[in-house]
């Protein structure tokens, strides 16, 4: 233990104070019965009092330097640390995702990062104070501590995959002189103020990683998938890397990729043979340093051929239009049927509702009053589409700003319905619910507007499909804290095991600390979330701006002195033998 001047100075006050109340008590006096008295008033007549006052004195002396060298070594005093004022120290850790990269040594950069640290710490005196930060700001409100203190603190600080680093402020807004200390590898994009000291972990790696893994339907045959995968080779030198492809339902697609240093690769695989659900892209090689890019994770969804059953007074142009959407099986039902019909997947009301709402998906164009829809104020007259929400996956990729309609519902949009496209004065002309089976309603009919018209007209209509009958597209993060828009979701890993969340308003937040496909489940919403790094700035773990600088030199602690406890321990050990030399000899007390 090592305590600063000022409980060091106290503690020895407090032991000599104790010493020395302990001689001024006086003990009780000895009743003894003699004989006769004659002989004792001629002893008290002839001695004299000042040896024993002597004696008194020695003996405290002696006993006040043995418990203060016992208590000053206790202190683990430094021969300069009392009266030497102590300095005020910022140190702040780089924690980004490349700090995990291996050195030559077998160790990471963020070990050698953390001994870097602790030699700050240790080159200052007892009396200095130090305050540790990092850039992920997993430290909310980082202060002053004293050296035990900094060092327990930089031994819980983690590397956080994920997040954007930023320098925190530490420089005290009171103006006193603070010494910035900055230990970082250079590779994240933080740039820390003027006046900061940096010490340099970086050092030259090997690291070849994904940075791009997606699984797109074929164009013009939804029922076929691909799979594009983006592959960076960050090393120095040229690296040959396999790559693997894997699912349900078939052996994993395997390639052997020869990629120059620097360069990147791109691989497309026809991922239709297998089954729906998680698909994991990895790569291997002979050496790599950093394996949190080594795989990723995304979705495939479900290929089979959609069952589309179409109520309309007669709308050939619809029709047409549905007969050739890919993966799509139409069927022409009477309105007097739809209640009776089973064996269809989604439903397409050309101005027509039933009164009870379908067990499937549906769209539906300017329907008629039925509860389970919005309500709506009358006719709106002529109108046109002035913005759309260009996020959602039903107007994905659309443009739908010359869409014009001479006759609209006056939708009055509800709490469990988004607006998707809405008229000059914000009124809602295309709703949408995802409470229960979804549906879509258009306040307009195909006949009283330009929509069939419009080039987009077919991907509208692949987009309500896709949407409506399929699962939602996997959410994509870092892996990092992930902020799910979910309230009350519990969150599932591949393996079924759940996942540690907390709730914030409208939100729940995951921690996530590697990659992996998980679902949020929330009521009757299933979510996928893919984790990956796929990051070509993480990935690419040379590119630092301290390439081909020498790493700093190792911290030399400041001028101390010998830690005395030992002697003091051994000083105590002979006045102990002088004490119990003295008092035998009779020279104390």
């Amino acid at each position: 233990m090592m305590l600063s001047a000022p409980p060091s100075l106290g503690l020895l006050a407090a032991v000599a104070l104790a010493v020395v109340l302990l001689y001024l008590l006086k003990p009780s006096p000895r009743r003894l019965i003699v004989s006769s008295s004659l002989m004792w008033r001629r002893v008290l007549r002839e001695r004299s009092r000042t040896p024993d006052r002597l004696r008194w004195w020695v003996s405290l002396l002696l006993a006040a330097a043995i418990a203060l060298a016992i208590a000053l070594a206790l202190t683990g005093p430094e021969l300069d640390a009392i009266g030497v004022p102590g300095q005020r120290v910022a140190l702040v850790l780089d924690n980004s995702a490349t700090l995990t990269t291996l050195t030559t040594d077998g160790r990471t950069r963020w070990e050698t990062a953390q001994e870097r640290a602790r030699e700050v710490v240790h080159s200052g005196g007892p009396d200095s104070h130090y305050l540790v930060a990092d850039t992920q700001r997993t430290i909310a409100s980082p202060r002053f501590e004293e050296p035990d203190a900094a060092l327990a603190t930089l031994g819980r600080l983690r590397v956080v995959p994920g997040g954007e680093p930023v320098f925190p402020d530490v420089f005290a807004a009171d103006g006193t002189d603070v010494r910035a200390v900055f230990v970082t590898d250079g590779v994240a994009a933080v740039l820390p103020p003027p006046g900061v000291e940096t010490l340099s972990v970086f050092q030259v790696a090997d690291n070849v990683g994904i940075t791009a893994f997606e699984v797109r339907a074929v164009p013009g045959d939804a029922r076929r998938h691909q799979g594009f995968v983006e592959v960076l080779n960050a090393s120095p030198g040229a690296k040959r890397v396999e790559l693997h492809v894997a699912g349900a339902g078939r052996g994993p697609i395997t390639r052997v990729l020869d990629i120059p240093g620097g360069a990147v690769a791109s691989q497309t695989f026809d991922v239709s043979a297998f089954e729906s659900g998680p698909l994991q892209a990895s790569v291997s090689t002979q050496y790599d340093a950093f394996a949190a890019d080594d795989v990723a994770y995304s979705y495939l969804p479900a290929s089979r051929p959609i069952r589309v059953g179409l109520v309309t007074a007669g709308d050939s142009f619809l029709e047409r239009s549905l007969r050739l959407l890919p993966r799509t099986q139409l069927r022409i039902v009477p309105a007097r049927r739809v209640s009776a019909r089973s064996g269809i997947d989604v439903w397409v009301f050309d101005r027509y509702a039933p009164a009870q709402p379908p067990g499937v998906p549906a769209l539906l164009f300017r329907p008629p009053h039925a509860e389970w829809l919005p309500a709506s104020d009358g006719d709106l007259g002529a109108t046109a589409v002035t913005a759309w929400v260009r996020g959602h996956p039903v107007t994905d990729g659309l443009s739908l700003r010359d869409v014009l309609a001479e006759h609209a519902l006056a939708i009055r949009a509800g709490a469990r319905t988004q607006v998707l496209a809405t008229d000059a004065s914000r009124r809602p002309l295309i709703v949408a619910s995802a409470s229960g089976p979804r549906w879509v309603e258009v306040a307009f009919s195909l006949q009283d507007s330009n929509l069939p018209l419009q080039a987009g007209f077919p991907v509208f209509l692949s987009n309500v499909v896709d949407w409506i009958t399929g699962e939602p597209l996997a959410l994509k993060f870092g892996s990092a804290l992930v902020r799910l828009p979910l309230t009350g979701a519990k969150v599932l890993d591949l393996q079924g095991r759940r996942v540690a969340t907390r709730e914030v308003l409208g939100a729940t937040l995951v921690d996530v600390e590697q990659p992996g496909l998980y679902t949020a489940i929330a009521g009757d919403r299933r979510v996928r979330v893919a984790v990956n790094v796929a990051d070509p700035a993480v990935t690419a773990v040379n590119t630092s701006r301290l390439a081909g600088q020498p790493a700093a030199p190792g911290l030399q602690a400041r001028p101390r002195g010998v830690k005395p406890w030992l002697t003091l321990l051994l000083a105590a050990a002979l006045l102990l033998v002088l004490e119990w030399w003295a008092y035998n000899r009779r020279l104390t007390v």
